[in-house]
């Protein structure tokens, strides 16, 4: 019997890799999309990707809230509506991959603009997954800090010199 402490995965690597690919093709078809999916599997976490030969925006999104929103629904279809025993990371077209590229680009510009002026310097309103990024691509750089700025699930994420003083901040939100 499985409780709520227990931490072992209730499915194989090789049925939660089975299980992503079935949903996401599921949801794509009704969705009208011609798509091919792969799934690979570690542990509790599985990575699924779409290949789409067209309309790829139509589930990306401008900045890729349509694929987190799809990520999300996918979570809650893996894991049967309760609790997050398992993670499905979505990627489409390659699209996550080239956004975490342009974060972590950004991060080091970041970075280098805020030891320039001396002064910390802000991203967009960025996702939990998006700042998450940020924050670990600066993670070893000891001559900068980061912290998330705002409220709710829709943050920025300022970057600043290591000895800055967050009391010195001109908040303009």
């Amino acid at each position: 019997m499985n409780t709520a402490n227990d931490t072992r995965p209730l499915l194989s690597p090789e049925q939660l890799t089975a299980e992503g690919q079935r949903i996401t093709d599921e949801l794509l078809k009704h969705m009208g999309f011609d798509a091919t999916v792969t799934a690979r599997s570690e542990e509790n976490h599985v990575d699924v990707a779409i290949a789409v030969p067209e309309n790829e925006e139509l589930l990306t999104g401008r900045k890729g809230e349509v694929r987190q929103a799809l990520q999300h629904v996918l979570n809650l279809m893996i894991n049967r509506g309760g609790g997050s025993r398992y993670h499905l990371q979505l990627e489409i077209n390659e699209f996550w991959k080239h956004r975490e590229e342009e974060l972590t680009d950004l991060a080091k510009s970041l970075a280098e603009q805020a030891l320039t002026n001396e002064q910390e310097a802000v991203t967009e309103y960025l996702n939990a997954q998006e700042r998450r990024v940020v924050h670990m691509a600066l993670k070893g750089d000891t001559r900068v800090k980061t912290y998330a700025l705002g409220t709710g699930l829709i943050k920025r994420v300022a970057v600043a010199p290591a000895g800055f003083s967050e009391e010195a901040r001109d908040d303009e939100d």
